[in-house]
């Protein structure tokens, strides 16, 4: 084993994440790490990556194990370049580099120290290695002047792409990767997945990307503060979850059941205690009963995906139905005339100092899907910056090299951004709610902000307190709902709205945008999202 976790307990605050916890992860192999979002994946890998020391249990390694943990935000390190970021995690790189440079400017006179060093960049080729390390960022179109320069300036998907690179040269044993796939194209995930695939290193990766559950050789999940072992990939998941959920469902129903019955015993024994002891004797032994199977009785939470639903038998489908786990509850509303142009793209060239593409044509009307396709850099999110500019009466960053935007005056706007407006990320969850009601001019009290807390399943009193800058990733991708569904939009853009939701969140998100009647324009790189949505697809 590479390494195991025993009997591991976490609590943040008066919430518990997880307790009596157990898992391991052998040399070589690909784990993925699934749970609803606020579970505490992320917390795990922070504490099997050595990062977080504050919780209960044991954690052991194999001798000399190397770890490497990827990165979601970059804040921290955001003026460190892209190269000097991934060379921190190459073994021992910063240290001997420093010993050669001290010693040829003659700071210091240790002649063993150098030797040292040079036998060492030799015998791992580190005299070359930020020339490879640029090859291989190139070949993830980043090029040199963008990978010498702050991490700040790249986009999400070129970021994923410098963890990756970061993770190919750190020569770890294990490597804990959260949400790899989110921000890159289609291109950039089939790269990872290759080289997940391929790499000797054992993998635990916090994954909801259907195509890399595909390539994975087991998968773990966190629910009800409990680990679930499940061997195999994203469909073999899918079986076995069915299978155990319908188990779970029946026992669960005829736990209900014989609680029901011992309840009604105690009902009866409580009129009739007084009559004899022989009575009372038998209210006691029931009531005693009825308390242990109480006790004994926890509602576990049920999910099966829709499609594994349809094939259940109609007595475990409608108990299933009666006792799933919430999900949210996301309602489209546009109240608006079925306009059949709300947006319309004719011959556009848009760029920067060059166009980045040229004669663009599209429109979106009622219940249009128009797909936008292409590499990371092709120009995806700046026709989508270029739009919401426009709508927004603001000069956009973009160049119009030619060709025209055309918005409907009636529309109302929805967006779904990679990454939250700023303005929100100090601002407690509650109050950013309602500034964004306030935005749109919308009526919204107490009551009504708790209300859309929980469905979007936040806890309305202890989530609701939370800054949004320290809400888990899922946690901000359910905020950017909220958002934009607020004005009851009758176009809605996304850019990359599978991004950090849970499995049951997505499901739910794919139902409700097939049911929205408004227009929509799209960037995703979920295969399985873009299936389910389809429509026209542009290619830039």
């Amino acid at each position: 084993m590479l390494i195991t976790a025993q009997h591991l307990s976490k609590s943040i605050g008066a919430k518990t994440l997880f307790t009596d916890l157990n898992l391991h992860v052998s040399k070589g192999e690909k784990v993925a790490l699934i749970g609803r979002n606020g579970q505490g994946k992320t917390t795990l890998l922070h504490i099997l990556g050595n990062v977080d020391h504050d919780f209960d249990g044991s954690i052991s390694t194999k001798k000399n194990l190397r770890t490497v943990l990827t990165k979601q935000e970059h804040f921290a390190n955001a003026t460190v370049t892209a190269l000097d970021y991934i060379l921190e995690s190459v073994p021992r790189f910063s240290h001997y580099e420093k010993v050669l440079r001290d010693f040829e400017e003659g700071n210091h006179a240790d002649a063993h120290a150098y030797t040292e060093a040079v036998e060492y960049f030799s015998q791992n080729g580190y005299y070359y290695i930020k020339d490879v390390i640029l090859a291989t960022l190139l070949d993830f179109q980043i090029p040199a002047e963008k990978a010498q320069g702050p991490l700040a300036i790249l986009s999400g998907g070129e970021k994923r792409f410098v963890e990756l690179a970061r993770m190919m040269y750190s020569k770890a044993d294990l490597l804990l990767i959260d949400e790899p796939t989110n921000h890159m194209d289609y291109i950039g995930k089939e790269q990872f997945i290759t080289w997940m695939h391929s790499v000797k290193a054992g993998v635990l990766v916090v994954t909801h990307d259907r195509d890399v559950l595909q390539y994975v050789d087991r998968i773990i999940e966190l629910k009800d503060m409990r680990i679930s072992s499940f061997k195999g990939n994203y469909d073999d998941y899918l079986q076995q979850n069915t299978s155990q959920t319908k188990n779970s469902v029946v026992e669960y129903h005829n736990q209900l059941k014989r609680l029901a019955d011992a309840k009604k015993r105690v009902e009866w024994g409580l009129q009739m205690r007084a009559k004899s002891k022989a009575w009372k004797i038998k209210y006691d032994h029931w009531l005693k009963d009825y308390e242990k199977i109480k006790a004994e009785t926890v509602k576990p939470s049920f999910w099966i995906d829709q499609d594994s639903v349809e094939d259940l038998d109609t007595v475990v489908s409608e108990s299933y139905h009666k006792f799933k786990e919430k999900n949210i509850k996301i309602v489209t509303h546009t109240n608006e005339e079925r306009l059949q142009q709300l947006l319309v793209i004719k011959d556009l060239s848009l760029g920067y100092t060059e166009p980045l593409f040229s004669h663009v044509s599209f429109k979106i009307g009622h219940g249009s899907r128009v797909f936008i396709k292409g590499r990371n850099g092709a120009g995806k999110s700046t026709v989508v910056r270029t739009i919401l500019s426009r709508y927004k009466n603001e000069v956009p960053v973009a160049t119009v090299f030619g060709g025209a935007i055309t918005i409907e005056p009636s529309i109302r706007i929805g967006e779904y951004e990679q990454e939250i407006d700023p303005k929100y990320l100090p601002l407690k969850l509650e109050e950013a709610v309602y500034k964004i009601y306030e935005s749109y001019h919308m009526n919204s009290d107490t009551k009504n902000i708790k209300s859309i807390l929980s469905q979007y399943l936040f806890d309305p009193t202890i989530d609701a307190r939370q800054k949004i800058m320290d809400l888990s990733g899922g946690q901000k991708a359910r905020f950017q709902l909220i958002k934009m569904f607020a004005n009851k939009p009758n176009l809605l853009v996304l850019d990359e709205p599978t991004n950090h939701l849970d499995l049951p969140s997505i499901e739910e998100l794919e139902n409700a945008l097939q049911d929205y009647e408004g227009g929509i324009l799209y960037i995703s790189h979920d295969t399985h999202f873009i299936n389910k949505l389809g429509g026209e697809t542009i290619e830039l």
